[in-house]
């Protein structure tokens, strides 16, 4: 902004920034965890696993979760196949997600 830019030589200060990481230490539970939780005797925990597998959100997105965010997607027969799903709604990073009509109705449950 100021055209100091042109005269720093980023080649060598970026060489002595440290690497970055590629991925998180994020991982996907396996399905052994999933029957785990899944077998909890609290009821509402099925649907957040089942939504959080399904969708692919972060624990985050739940606190925003709302039915009216949630849209049932039918086909000809009016069964519910699918559902959409809005994650940080009235937020910048807003996204569309989609759940299994499973999800579907372990939610409306």
């Amino acid at each position: 902004m100021n055209g100091i830019a042109q005269s720093i030589n980023w080649k060598v200060v970026s060489r002595g920034l440290p690497l970055g990481r590629d991925a998180a230490n994020d991982r996907a539970p396996t399905i052994d965890e999933i029957r785990k939780l899944v077998e909890y005797p609290n009821r509402r925990i099925r649907p957040i696993v089942y939504t959080m597998c399904s969708s692919g959100i972060r624990i985050g997105a739940l606190d925003d979760l709302k039915w009216k965010h949630v849209t049932p997607l039918t086909n000809e027969k009016g069964e519910v196949v699918a559902a959409k799903k809005i994650v940080y709604p009235g937020d910048r990073e807003q996204y569309y997600t989609f759940i299994t009509s499973e999800v579907y109705n372990a939610l409306k449950e």
